[in-house]
């Protein structure tokens, strides 16, 4: 069916192009064009599945971008190469809680293009390639927590399981295949190289296959998997600009000379046809062209008027360590010592509940600095009800941090988990040097033993009241969780 519909529309421009034979630009020519589109449904299959409710994967629609470099023969026809990127998120997979699918094609495709002629400034065209498809995609799902605080096995990541050891499956990868795209558009001429281009892409992409790892969340074991991204294919509109660095062949017109005019102007701006019919110029009245030390004009140095004695120079001022402005240092007000902020903090070791659960027998991981894998992002400047609210927000909008929240609250004793925050709860501190513990590792909320950088904004974090005594930070620099302890 793919094939039909390429092969048709090869033979419509080939049924166009029979009729037209009119001129026009030729030439070398470079195009640029950002816009939107969608890809494709389809289909994950594999280690990794999209089978479950039938629901497959969606995509929503992002940014795209083109870049074409080609020649237009001056006949109709153009030939350009044609590089395109597009990238999009495809929510969960199969509506599954905890779990997500994103996707990037990058393809590089040698279009033949069709221009029709008899629209004055307007150029429609149709056109049709064949080429190179690179898809770039990243899939995760995790097993989550279902009604009554349950693990439950996520469809989507296929495998056997031990039981009460939660398990995700990730995939972040890349394949190449053949595609081909099918083009239809509009230019209109703004000058004679210049050329507003907007056009529709349909593209028809290979299957994809992937390589990932499927991870044991008890253990940190890893298994290889595989999947395939089926159907890769996308819907594009973008607009841009077209410049050719030809030229527009025309029949040369015939050129009229122009009539006489009056190129000699006058002392008074006038316009004339020679010098003699110039008005006579009056003789120069005297003005003042000598500056006094005030700024005044004279017509000589005696009118200038007497200038004053110089004032005394002011004595000078210092600025105190506060701000305030004094003529003898010795009176600034004494510099208080700065107050060092003490902070209590969990005792370092084994816990049945996993995310405070400190291998003390490991070496932990030296942070250099924060914020490469966030959680819920930077949130320097915020107060700590503001930093509340953003923890509401994701709660309410995202399924994975819903569950993250319900899992952390639970275990620091609030039995309605997340639905017990309240914003008094929230506090700032800054984290001693030296601090270690459980450090959280992006969105999908993984965990590491750490030991947090020694700069001090890297130390900054928000204190939550617990119920239990088990003390929870998050980190300003990143949003990240931090069970620390001693």
């Amino acid at each position: 069916m793919k094939k039909s519909i390429l092969f048709s529309a090869v033979s419509a421009i080939s049924l166009l192009a029979a009729g037209s034979a009119n001129a026009h630009d030729d030439g070398w020519y470079l195009r640029g064009n950002a816009g939107y589109g969608v890809h494709t449904e389809g289909g994950i299959s594999g280690d990794m599945s999209s089978a479950v409710h039938d629901g497959g994967v969606q995509s929503e629609g992002g940014p795209a971008a083109s870049l074409g470099i080609g020649y237009d023969f001056g006949d109709n026809w153009r030939l350009e190469l044609d590089g395109d990127t597009m990238w999009t998120d495809l929510g969960s997979i199969g509506q599954l809680p905890s779990s997500f699918a994103k996707v990037r094609t990058n393809t590089l495709m040698l279009n033949a293009l069709y221009d029709f002629d008899g629209f004055g400034k307007w150029e429609p065209y149709v056109g049709a390639g064949l080429g190179l498809v690179q898809g770039k995609a990243d899939i995760v799902a995790h097993d989550f927590v279902g009604p009554g605080d349950n693990l439950l096995r996520s469809p989507a990541c296929i495998g056997d399981r031990t039981a009460r050891q939660p398990e995700s499956c990730a995939i972040s990868d890349k394949d190449t295949g053949f595609g081909w795209q099918l083009l239809a558009g509009v230019g209109r001429e703004l000058t004679d190289n210049l050329t507003w281009d907007t056009h529709y892409t349909y593209l028809n992409g290979p299957d994809l296959d992937v390589d990932g790892i499927r991870t044991n969340l008890s253990t940190n074991a890893t298994t290889p998997i595989a999947a395939t991204l089926k159907d890769v294919g996308a819907h594009t509109i973008m607009t841009g600009l077209r410049y050719t660095f030809g030229h527009k062949h025309e029949a040369p017109k015939a050129i009229t000379p122009p009539p006489p005019m009056r190129d000699y102007k006058c002392w008074d701006g006038s316009m004339v046809f020679n010098a003699g019919q110039c008005p006579a110029q009056p003789a120069p009245e005297p003005v003042a062209n000598v500056a006094c030390w005030d700024g005044s004009m004279v017509f000589n140095a005696a009118q200038c008027p007497a200038q004053p004695a110089p004032a005394p120079a002011p004595a000078p001022t210092y600025t105190c360590w506060d701000g305030s402005v004094t003529y003898d240092l010795a009176t600034c007000p004494a510099q208080p010592q700065p107050v060092v902020q003490q902070t209590n903090l969990n005792i370092c070791g084994s816990s049945p509940v996993a995310i405070f659960n400190v291998p003390v027998n490991s070496t932990p991981k030296q942070m250099a600095r924060l914020g490469t894998m966030p959680e819920f992002g930077d949130s320097h400047g915020l107060t700590p009800s503001q930093f509340y609210d953003k923890l509401n927000n994701r709660y309410n909008s995202n399924a994975v941090d819903k569950a993250y929240l319900n899992y952390l609250f639970k275990s620091m004793g609030y039995s309605n988990g997340w639905s017990d925050a309240q914003p008094y709860m929230f506090s700032e501190e800054v984290l001693p040097v030296g601090t270690r513990g459980m450090l959280g590792l992006g969105k999908q909320h993984h965990y590491e033993y750490s030991i947090l950088p020694t700069n001090e904004r890297d130390r900054q974090a928000f204190r939550i009241q617990s119920a239990n005594g088990s003390v929870v930070h998050f980190m300003k620099t990143c949003g990240n969780y931090m069970y620390a302890c001693e």
